[in-house]
């Protein structure tokens, strides 16, 4: 089942073209609904106990302090990135070569980064991607996702580029190879799951 505001799916998968724009409306819409509920059951307490704040209803109110933190949370990693242009995913579409999956408007967290990715294609034993824009370390960026990658599929190259035009002269140098499905499958899996 999906939200939806004004007639539009605020639910999106992970990797899919406008994940980031409509993540970031899901968050804003539970954030303000999540406050909402949280004054009004607390001006409810108040109402029915005769304007003191000693009541169960207060309690309930500050109980919505953990998912409310944690909406504000991701809206915060979020609000500095935005979706690919559909000009641009359609451009890395094209490009792709058979046997391979592409995923778009990725942010992931380390425990000491939040990186922005803009196109990221897996398969053929590669994951090839791009940098989004923001200031970013290649090499970190490179170095993370190498490390995770190497513990789902051991046979995987992870390559990281800075810009779309060597992202696509990598994925022209992609050569069809004999293919592990399982393997395809944790690695993609362990790709969705670090994505906010």
């Amino acid at each position: 089942m999906t939200d939806e505001i004004g007639g539009m799916a605020l639910k999106a998968k992970k990797g899919e073209f406008g994940y980031l724009s409509r993540r970031k409306k899901r968050v804003i819409f539970w954030l303000v609904l999540l406050i909402g509920m949280a004054v009004a059951i607390y001006l409810s307490g108040l109402l029915l106990n005769k304007m003191s704040n000693r009541n169960v209803f207060t309690v309930i109110s500050v109980l919505f302090a953990l998912p409310i933190a944690k909406q504000f949370v991701a809206l915060i990693v979020l609000f500095p990135y935005h979706s690919v242009s559909r000009e641009s995913y359609q451009k890395a579409t094209d490009h792709l070569p058979e046997g391979m999956e592409l995923m778009t408007d990725l942010v992931i967290t380390s425990s000491e980064h939040v990186m922005h990715l803009d196109f990221l294609a897996v398969g053929q034993n590669q994951v090839i991607g791009v940098l989004g824009e923001g200031k970013q370390q290649l090499s970190e960026v490179r170095a993370y996702l190498s490390k995770g990658v190497h513990n789902w599929g051991s046979e995987y190259k992870v390559k990281i580029v800075s810009s779309e035009k060597l992202f696509y002269q990598e994925l022209r140098n992609v050569l069809p190879v004999e293919i592990d499905l399982e393997e395809e499958d944790r690695v993609r899996s362990y790709l969705l799951s670090i994505i906010v």
